[in-house]
């Protein structure tokens, strides 16, 4: 019975792990050695946010100090549909702070985030 009730806590423990901080740790290697394709940039009086876009449709979007270091990062892949990007971020907290799609408008290429 003993071992029982440890298999069980183990399976439960193992359950509650988010699957898309798995997903990333996955896909790690090939985020980190893809380059940037296209960046944006949002400044304001002490935290700017970063937009980027890399090779292999993963992006990224952090925030930075201070042009110091990423006090805040949200990895993520996109899907392109016309002129859409479909993003799903491995953090599922990435798509309450830009929300789950985004268009590149104009010629000086303004970058605008919807649900």
């Amino acid at each position: 019975m003993k071992y029982i009730t440890l298999v069980l806590m183990l399976a439960f423990a193992c359950s509650c792990t988010a699957p898309a901080k798995m997903d990333f740790e996955k896909d790690k290697a090939a985020f980190e050695t893809s380059p940037v394709t296209k960046s944006f940039k949002s400044v304001a009086d002490m935290n700017d946010a970063y937009f980027e876009l890399k090779e292999n449709n993963y992006f990224e979007f952090y925030r930075q100090l201070f042009d110091s270091i990423k006090n805040t990062r949200y990895p993520g892949k996109y899907e392109m549909k016309g002129d859409t990007f479909y993003l799903r971020f491995y953090d599922p907290a990435g798509d309450s702070v830009l929300g789950t799609k985004a268009v590149i408008k104009g010629a000086d290429e303004q970058i605008v985030f919807f649900k």
